[in-house]
């Protein structure tokens, strides 16, 4: 899985779990907006997998592995994504979370490894390797072994092939269910800049080289036209990002969830996370993770006022009206959506339904809101039974027989 040179000078300031930067990037000093969208998903999903993957497991062993792990932290203390993991090892007493890092600049790697050695619990199995993530996946996939396996690939450029991904996703167990999932940032920028080339008269070798390799990260070729169809480089990464988890889902039975993330609201994604899974409550929980990241993310970009002690009027704070209205206009959308999809099939099935009953929503609102849109047709006498926020996920609902 390595960077190439040609993207040596893409700039994604990824954070201290991710892209290999320089320690004097003022990125090590405070969180992006995007690396808080990241690592709060990261916080809320990893404990569901846990412990719905550990739970009939008899050693209840799973592992985490990181394949660029960046410094574990900022400078200012706060945590990259190893750091959380740490965290969620100490905390997490019914089950034993074994973890492996990689990360391949030595100066991170070393910073890595110390911060480890200080936060990990004395009983706790892991390793800090460094190399490139490509050169170690073998004895990634044998320290996982039979284990459930969470893998976070969140690379420096174009990322792993996809014969990587795939054989990570189709890797043989003995034991019940597949229990594999990967988080892939899908960086739209490296893609954006590689596809770029195919509109130059003239390609350096290294160029060329490039593109070669896209052609082993995305399966194929088929990308070059998709990105020469579409004048928007954005909107062109994005369609290709979603046939690309189309192929990966084909090649290994897994469902995908594909998530933009921004710096700002106005801004193009500056990656997509691209989560792959094939367990109906990984999806559920994976949308779930990301409309809470969502949340934190607004309020990170819309801080409350500065205020001084010596102004007569402190300043309000606009985001928790705004945050309201916004919650509001889900929950109507929500309510719209599961309207039609009762008029047309009678029936609401939210396993099914899910993406079409959240609509815009999707990755904004979560099951509150779902549950909140429902119930306003179940107070309309429309659908039965009434919608609670115990098993949701696997709410189905229909319309009432018609009165004589």
């Amino acid at each position: 899985m390595p960077a190439h040179d040609a993207l040596e000078d893409y700039a994604l300031s990824d954070e201290a779990g991710g892209e290999s930067v320089q320690t004097d990037d003022p990125f090590f000093v405070s969180k992006q907006a995007a690396a808080v969208f990241k690592h709060k998903l990261l916080k809320v999903y990893f404990p569901k997998f846990a412990g719905k993957a550990g739970s009939n497991e008899p050693d209840r062993r799973l592992v985490y592995v990181d394949t660029h792990a960046g410094r574990g932290s900022y400078d200012d203390g706060t945590p990259g994504s190893p750091l959380l993991i740490a965290q969620n090892v100490a905390g997490m007493t019914q089950r034993q979370i074994d973890c492996l890092f990689v990360e391949a600049r030595r100066s991170n790697h070393q910073h890595l490894k110390a911060l480890l050695e200080r936060e990990m619990p004395p009983t706790a199995v892991w390793d800090a390797l460094h190399g490139a993530a490509s050169e170690h996946l073998n004895h990634a996939l044998s320290f996982a072994a039979d284990s459930p396996l969470f893998m976070f690939i969140d690379p420096y450029g174009l990322g792993p092939t996809f014969p990587e991904v795939t054989r990570i996703l189709n890797r043989p167990r003995r034991g019940f269910g597949s229990k594999t999932e990967v988080l892939l940032n899908f960086i739209s920028g490296a893609f954006a800049r590689a596809g770029g080339y195919l509109r130059m008269n003239t390609l350096t070798p290294q160029r060329l080289k490039t593109l070669e390799h896209l052609d082993e990260v995305l399966n194929g070729p088929w990308w070059r036209d998709a990105y020469l169809s579409v004048d928007v480089p954005s909107a062109a990464v994005k369609q290709i990002a979603a046939e690309y988890a189309r192929r990966v889902g084909n090649a290994t039975g897994c469902r995908s969830t594909l998530i933009p993330v921004k710096n700002r609201a106005h801004h193009v994604p500056l990656y997509w996370l691209v989560h792959f899974t094939k367990h109906q409550d990984g999806v559920w929980w994976m949308r779930e993770a990301a409309s809470q990241a969502s949340a934190e993310w607004r309020r990170y970009c819309s801080p409350p006022p500065a205020t001084d002690d010596d102004t007569l009027f402190a300043l309000e704070d606009p985001f928790p009206g705004e945050e309201l209205t916004r919650q509001q206009q889900w929950i109507d959308h929500i309510e719209s959506n599961a309207r039609r999809v009762l008029d047309r099939a009678k029936v609401i099935n939210v396993p099914v339904d899910a993406e079409e009953l959240y609509g815009e929503a999707l990755g904004l609102a979560w099951s509150k809101h779902l549950r909140q849109g429902l119930a306003r047709l179940y107070d309309d006498g429309l659908l039965q039974p009434k919608p609670l926020a115990k098993d949701l996920d696997k709410y189905v609902g229909v319309a009432p027989p018609a009165g004589p």
